[in-house]
C-alpha cells in the first residue's frame, strides 16, 4: 500500500494486480501470526512507550473480540480438496440424469437407478479412507462419461438456426382441412429454404416422399427416440445414411400438404409422438451451462 500511495504521488497507477490462489493468501497470512503479535491500533496509541507496553501486555490477557476480524481463506487439505471436486461431479451427473427423467427416457446400457442410489450416497463416501475416495472419485468420472456419451445422441437441438414456431404441438384446427385434430409436432417457419440440420446423431430410416408430409426423413436415434422432418423442399440425405449432429439433411419447403413454407417437426419415443419442444427447452439450458459436449 505504501509502494502504491508512493506511486500515486508521480501519477502511476497499477493497472494490473496479481490474482493469486486461496493457498498462497493463506500462506502469507499465516506466516504473520504469532501469540505475541500485537493489534496494530494497540501499538500506534502507544508509540511513546512502545517497548513497555509490549512487555506489560504480555503479562494481561488481550481482548482479541474487540478488534476487527480480518477474514481468511481457511486451509484446505488434499482429501478436502477432493471431496468437493466430487461434490462438483456429483452436481453434473446429476443434471444429466435428471435431463433423462425428466423426458421419461431410459438410457441405452446406462442403469439410472444405480447411478442414482450412488449419488445419494454420496455424503457418506466422504467419510472414508484415501484410498477408498479415489475409487470412488475414478467410478464418477466413468458415470460422467457415460451420461455424457448418452446424452449426445439425444435430439436436444432445434433443426433449424433461424425459426420461430408457427404451430405448436397438440389440438388445433388444421390450416387446410379446416378440421380440429392432434399435431403431433411443431410446424418451424423461416427463411426460404433454411437449411434443416440433424439435432443429433442417428440413423436415416426413411428419405423420400411420405404422403401429406411431402419430401420427408426420419432420423432414428439411440434410447428408442426418432425425429421426422416434413415438407422439405429438398433432401440432402438418402436411406441408410449416418449422420452426425449439425450435418445438413435438407432444406425447408412446402411439399405435401402445408400452407407456406415451414418445416413439420416431430419427435417419437418408442414410436409414441412427444412435444418436441421438451427436448428444445432442455438442451437450451445445458447449452447455456456447458455440458453439451458440442
Amino acid at each position: 500500500n505504501n509502494i502504491k500511495n508512493l506511486f500515486s504521488n508521480f501519477g502511476k497507477s497499477f493497472n494490473y494486480e496479481i490474482v493469486r490462489s486461496d493457498e498462497v493468501v493463506f500462506d502469507q497470512f499465516s506466516g504473520l501470526a504469532s501469540p505475541e503479535m500485537l493489534a496494530m491500533d494497540y501499538t500506534v496509541n502507544k508509540e511513546t512507550n512502545l517497548e513497555k507496553n509490549f512487555k506489560s501486555s504480555l503479562n494481561k490477557k488481550f481482548a482479541y473480540k474487540d478488534l476487527p476480524v480480518i477474514p481468511y481463506i481457511a486451509p484446505r487439505t488434499k482429501k478436502l480438496k477432493i471431496i468437493n471436486f466430487n461434490r462438483k461431479l456429483d452436481s453434473e451427473i446429476l443434471q444429466l440424469v435428471n435431463v433423462f427423467k425428466s423426458l421419461n427416457l431410459k438410457p441405452d446400457n446406462i442403469d439410472i437407478n444405480e447411478i442414482t442410489s450412488f449419488l445419494d450416497s454420496g455424503t457418506r463416501s466422504y467419510n472414508i479412507a484415501n484410498e477408498e475416495l479415489i475409487d470412488y472419485t475414478s467410478l464418477r468420472f466413468k458415470y460422467l462419461e457415460e451420461m455424457k456419451n448418452a446424452i449426445i445422441y439425444l435430439p436436444l437441438k432445434p433443426p433449424m438456426q433461424y425459426y420461430y414456431v408457427s404451430s405448436p404441438y397438440g389440438y388445433r384446427i388444421h390450416p387446410k382441412t379446416k378440421l380440429k385434430q392432434m399435431h403431433y409436432g411443431i410446424d418451424m417457419a423461416g427463411t426460404w429454404q433454411e437449411e434443416v440440420r440433424a439435432p443429433a446423431d442417428g440413423l436415416v430410416v426413411s428419405a423420400g416422399r411420405n404422403g401429406s408430409f411431402g419430401k420427408s426423413i426420419k432420423i432414428l436415434h439411440k434410447h428408442g427416440v426418432s425425429t421426422i422432418y416434413g415438407h422439405l423442399h429438398k433432401l440432402a440425405v438418402k436411406k441408410g445414411n449416418f449422420v452426425s449432429e449439425g450435418d445438413i439433411i435438407g432444406k425447408m419447403g412446402s411439399t405435401g400438404r402445408a400452407v407456406g413454407a415451414h418445416l413439420h417437426y416431430e419427435i417419437k419415443v418408442n414410436d409414441k409422438p412427444v412435444n418436441p419442444y421438451n427436448f428444445i427447452s432442455i438442451g437450451r439450458e445445458l447449452i447455456s451451462s456447458s455440458i453439451l459436449r458440442r
